[in-house]
């Protein structure tokens, strides 16, 4: 079924919005104003992603704004310049599609004499491929954090000046943070299991399918491929992460790491804002142990002398 805008899009959208468990809005175009007045009061959503153009920006498509509102309550803000879809993601599991941006045109809200026209509608149970769709998108997003805002901020009026000469110019910012996140290293259990999933699509619960699809954007792993090229890939792609490769230059020297030391050096160099505490990254680094002795064909080992996991070069 369709809804339709200046009927029940917007009706139909916050009850969507009130009943989703972890929600993930996909935007091209966010107004503040409308953007407040659908998910304040929400706790449910996790993250936002938005396109953020510099023309967007500058012609008022956009409200950069919208970054100081969402961190007060607490919601990861993304900015992919290729977005393009309008997407609300309940747990990466069912999406309410729409045309409409989050303006109080496109979803009449604040009620708004000249509406656009504007549909939706609600898809159930998305498959893994649409699935791992989102989950790249995701991957290839920038985390906005202040040192970002305030680059964007610094460069506004410069662009503001030169629109009316160019045809494209972008903001130019560093964003050396995204691969240290905690996001960026592996969550799926095993690579037995990501390999499980991958080959046969069978999967213990949502938790376990949502893990291997992060895992496979990380490590832009596309569905289809034989076992040996799948793994082949798979190596490739995770020991020449910068996080990885940066972590093992903890081994160089005395050729092994203890367990302790391991946490406290992913702690200090994890760009996550907060920094989560030290207890909440251990099964992060128990993942991590097991995917480096996996991947690295014999190279690598664990052991437990005197009580704490070890990783070593054989």
């Amino acid at each position: 079924m369709l809804f339709k805008n200046g009927f029940d899009l917007q009706p139909k959208l916050s009850e969507y919005i009130n009943r989703s468990q972890r929600l993930f809005i996909f935007s091209p175009y966010i107004k503040l104003k409308t953007l407040k007045t659908l998910i304040d009061g929400q706790k449910n959503v996790k993250a936002v992603f938005v396109r953020w153009e510099t023309k967007d920006i500058i012609l008022g498509a956009s409200d950069l704004e919208i970054y100081p509102y969402l961190k007060s309550k607490g919601i990861l803000l993304f900015r992919n310049s290729r977005l393009h879809l309008k997407a609300y993601l309940d747990e990466y599991k069912n999406c309410f599609l729409t045309t409409a941006n989050i303006s109080s045109r496109a979803l009449n809200l604040p009620p708004y004499s000249r509406y656009n026209y504007e549909i939706g509608t609600l898809v159930e149970d998305l498959a893994i491929e649409d699935r791992l769709y989102f989950q790249i998108i995701e991957s290839e997003s920038v985390l906005i954090t202040d040192n970002i805002y305030n680059q964007l901020i610094d460069q506004l009026p410069e662009k503001k000046r030169e629109f009316p000469n160019e045809d494209d110019f972008d903001f130019k910012f560093e964003s050396p943070d995204k691969d240290f996140l905690i996001s960026s290293l592996p969550m799926t259990y095993s690579v037995e299991t990501l390999f499980r999933i991958y080959m046969d699509t069978e999967f213990v619960n949502e938790v376990e399918l949502n893990c291997a699809l992060h895992d496979l954007a990380i490590y832009k792993i596309p569905l289809g491929l034989p076992s040996s090229k799948f793994r082949e890939k798979l190596v490739d792609a995770f020991f020449s992460h910068r996080f990885i490769e940066c972590f093992l230059e903890n081994l160089k020297g005395s050729n092994e790491i203890y367990f302790g030391t391991a946490k406290e050096w992913i702690h200090k160099n994890c760009t996550d804002s907060p920094t989560p505490r030290k207890w909440e990254i251990t099964e992060n680094i128990q993942i991590l142990y097991r995917w480096i002795v996996k991947l690295g064909s014999g190279k690598y080992a664990v052991d437990r002398p005197n009580y704490s996991e070890r990783l070593f070069k054989v």
